[in-house]
């Protein structure tokens, strides 16, 4: 007797589906006849970069030169960790990638202020 119930449930379900499909594909064509298209927006074209990986910059000169000498002005005051943030908020690069861009930009090499 269950098989059976399970037998009709899946049966309508189906059925169901089905019904929708139809009705969408009919309202789809209705559209296309009268010569519109479907909810699309002519103004605004594809994004160019949905998801995926999204490189960083490889070296300062990729950074904008604003924040390049915003960059070289927090170093020169012993405001390193500060830079660093920066970097990586605006370059949108991971904490050790900033860290390295920083030590490039302030003339040195890495102290221990740099060191992760």
């Amino acid at each position: 007797m269950f098989m059976v119930l399970l037998l009709v449930g899946a049966v309508l379900v189906l059925g169901g589906g089905s019904y929708a499909v139809r009705r969408i594909i009919a309202s789809l064509e209705e559209r296309l006849a009268a010569g519109r298209t479907p909810d699309a927006d002519p103004l605004t074209g594809p994004e160019l970069q949905v998801g995926g990986y999204v490189p960083g910059p490889r070296s300062p000169e990729d950074l904008p030169p604003e924040l390049r000498a915003r960059v070289r002005g927090l170093v020169a005051l012993g405001r390193t960790e500060e830079a660093v943030r920066m970097v990586g908020e605006r370059a949108e690069v991971d904490e050790g990638r900033a860290r390295g861009i920083v030590a490039e930009l302030g003339g040195a090499g890495p102290g221990p202020v740099l060191e992760p």
